[in-house]
């Protein structure tokens, strides 16, 4: 079994425990502590008694009518088991190697947002890279006016060593609180960057509430990082989705993510592929193991922590469905043995 890589140092978690039966949903479990009406997400991000569970829907395929109806579909199956929906803004990137898979353009995700929030009455979180147009605060207006949403993860570029025609995530948020109009910001968190935790805290102390990493393969970068924030107020979302296939793996790392080496054979191969390829259980397992390696390896004083599910691609969504079921009842169940006695 692949091992998630650790620092000397460092006890190791205990195994997955083998869980009770499924109950409907991860809400279900989290409602015997918590509500989740009486709350908004903007209230609930910020108190660190409340579990956080988002899910990343890929929007749809623009002029592609059928696809989007469908995407209504599947974010009305998932609604019951999530605070928000995260919609992610899909372009067309260039990066020094060829992409492995065919770019299709997307529904933009505020329009896509606009009809989830009044065709399923979802929760939404949009995504937006701001690197690539000037003016923040105009596009924020229009966005909160024109389609009712507030709530935005804000997206910097891909290089450092590219200069953009917009602005930086610091300088989009100073843009967008001056225009003065309600705003729940957040920001991406890459664990294996260096100088992450400044990069963090100076963003929250910018305004952004909460921050969603890059999908998780190992617990080495993401418990270092969880220890550095120690005292943060803003909430740490942690990504994983189920990989199946080799080419899941080759489109992460095309996009930047840190795939670790081995666990191309751990996922795909060998005694965990089935006949298609597909290999749902060490994916989930993985998932697991990271999930508890951070909440063992806590500081005295973690910012807040969130779930965040994705599904990379169409094929993986039933598999990402899965994930979200049954990683969603661990990540509740944890959360709740290490609540503080106040909050019982």
């Amino acid at each position: 079994m692949l091992k998630c890589r650790r620092r000397q140092g460092r006890k190791t978690p205990a195994r997955v425990p083998t869980k009770k039966p499924l109950l409907a949903s991860p809400i279900t479990t989290l409602s015997e502590g918590f509500s989740k009406s009486v709350m908004d997400l903007a209230s609930r991000l910020l108190d660190p008694a409340q579990p956080v569970v988002f899910f990343e829907l890929v929007p749809p395929a623009e002029n592609n009518a059928d696809a989007q109806e469908r995407a209504l579909a599947e974010a009305k199956r998932i609604k019951p088991l999530v605070h928000a929906v995260n919609l992610p803004e899909v372009r067309n990137e260039s990066r020094a190697s060829e992409r492995t898979s065919k770019f299709v353009p997307r529904v933009s995700p505020r329009v896509f947002g606009k009809r989830l929030r009044e065709e399923v009455g979802a929760e939404v979180v949009v995504n937006r890279g701001v690197v690539y147009q000037p003016n923040a605060g105009g596009w924020f207006r229009e966005t909160y006016q024109n389609f009712g949403l507030n709530q935005i993860v804000l997206v910097g570029g891909e290089s450092s060593k590219i200069r953009y025609p917009g602005p930086s995530v610091l300088e989009a948020a100073a843009e967008i609180r001056g225009t003065g109009l309600p705003a729940t910001l957040g920001g991406i968190a890459l664990p294996g960057r260096a100088q992450e935790a400044e990069r963090i805290r100076r963003k929250a102390h910018a305004g952004l509430s909460f921050f969603t990493t890059q999908v998780l393969f190992d617990s080495n970068d993401i418990v270092w990082l969880i220890q550095r924030l120690n005292g943060l107020e803003a909430r740490i979302f942690l990504s994983f989705a189920p990989v199946t296939t080799q080419r899941d793996i080759e489109f992460l790392r095309w996009l930047g993510a840190d795939v670790p080496s081995d666990l191309d054979a751990y996922l795909v191969s060998g005694e965990h592929a089935n006949s298609s390829g597909r290999a749902f259980e060490p994916s989930l397992k993985l998932a697991q193991t990271i999930l508890m390696d951070v909440l063992d390896n806590l500081p005295p004083d973690p910012p807040p922590l969130g779930l965040n599910i994705e599904h990379i691609n169409r094929r993986n969504f039933p598999g990402a469905v899965r994930m979200l079921e049954r990683l969603g009842n661990l990540y509740s169940d944890l959360l709740a043995s290490r609540r503080p006695a106040r909050f019982v």
